[in-house]
C-alpha cells in the first residue's frame, strides 16, 4: 500500500512539475535574458520552488548555524540524493547562485533555458576538458559576485543515503578564487523523494530537515591544502546526516 501511495505522489509531482514548467515557459524564454537575466532567473525559480513545494506538501525546517552573508558569495556545497535538493536550495539561500549541474539536462525542456542562457553551467563529466572549461566558467561567474551550487559527489547512486567521496572540482576552485566554503545538510530528502527510477525507493509529503553550516574560510590555503579542505567539508556534512535530531 506504501509502494502504491509512493507511485502516485510521483505522478502528482510530475503533474505538478510538468504544468508549472509550461505556465512558466512564456516568462523564463521572454525575460531571462540580457543584463537583468539573473535577478529575473533569482525571482522566477524562487516563485517556482514555493509553488512546488506548497502543492507537493512539503516544509522546510531550516537551521542556520549562523548568518550567511550578505555581500559574501560562497561556493555551496551540499549532499545529493533526491531532486528535492535542487528545489530547497532556492528557499534556503537567499542569494544569486549559479548551479554546476550534469549536461543532460541541456534535454530538459524549460530548465534547459537556464543553462543556454549562461544563468547555470553544465557539466560535461566525460570530458576532462570541458570539465576544466566548466570550472573556468564558475571562476567567471565568482568574479562577477555570484555564488556557485556545487554538488561534490558529482553524482548519486542507488545506495541509500550515504554520500559518495567527494571529488576535487568545488575545492580546487574555493582555494583558487578564495571564495569560501559554505556546506549543507540535506538530511532527510531521500526519505522523502528518491529517485523515481528506484522502485524500492519512497515519495511522500513531510518535513525537509536542512542544516546551513558556518562557512569555511580558504583566503590562507593553498593547493597542498586541498585534500584536508574536501575531507573537512566531507565530515561536516557527514556528521550532521548522520545525527538523529
Amino acid at each position: 500500500m506504501k509502494k502504491l501511495a509512493s507511485y502516485f505522489y510521483y505522478f502528482y509531482f510530475g503533474l505538478v512539475y510538468l504544468t508549472s514548467s509550461l505556465v512558466l515557459w512564456l516568462p523564463i524564454f521572454l525575460f531571462v535574458r540580457g543584463k537583468k537575466k539573473y535577478r529575473v532567473a533569482k525571482q522566477i525559480r524562487t516563485f517556482w520552488a514555493k509553488f512546488l513545494t506548497t502543492l507537493i506538501g512539503i516544509k522546510i525546517d531550516v537551521k542556520y548555524e549562523s548568518s550567511v552573508i550578505e555581500k559574501q558569495n560562497y561556493i555551496i556545497c551540499a549532499n545529493h540524493k533526491s531532486y528535492l535538493d535542487i528545489i530547497l536550495m532556492y528557499l534556503i539561500i537567499n542569494k544569486d547562485f549559479a548551479f554546476l549541474g550534469k549536461s543532460e539536462i541541456l534535454k530538459w525542456p524549460v530548465i534547459n533555458i537556464f543553462f543556454k542562457r549562461g544563468v547555470d553551467i553544465p557539466v560535461y563529466r566525460g570530458s576532462k576538458t570541458r570539465s576544466h572549461e566548466c570550472l573556468e566558467l564558475a571562476e567567471k561567474e565568482i568574479k562577477r559576485g555570484r555564488s556557485v551550487i556545487i554538488f561534490p559527489e558529482g553524482g548519486w547512486d542507488k545506495t541509500g543515503k550515504n554520500m559518495r567521496s567527494f571529488k576535487n572540482g568545488a575545492f580546487q576552485l574555493a582555494i583558487d578564487t578564495k571564495c569560501p566554503i559554505l556546506p549543507i545538510t540535506f538530511k532527510n530528502n531521500y526519505d522523502l523523494f528518491t529517485d523515481h527510477k528506484d522502485i524500492t525507493g519512497t515519495a511522500k509529503p513531510g518535513k525537509a530537515k536542512v542544516v546551513v553550516h558556518n562557512s569555511i574560510a580558504v583566503a590562507n590555503l593553498n593547493r597542498e591544502d586541498l585534500v584536508n579542505l574536501k575531507d573537512q567539508t566531507f565530515q561536516i556534512i557527514n556528521k550532521e546526516l548522520n545525527c538523529e535530531n
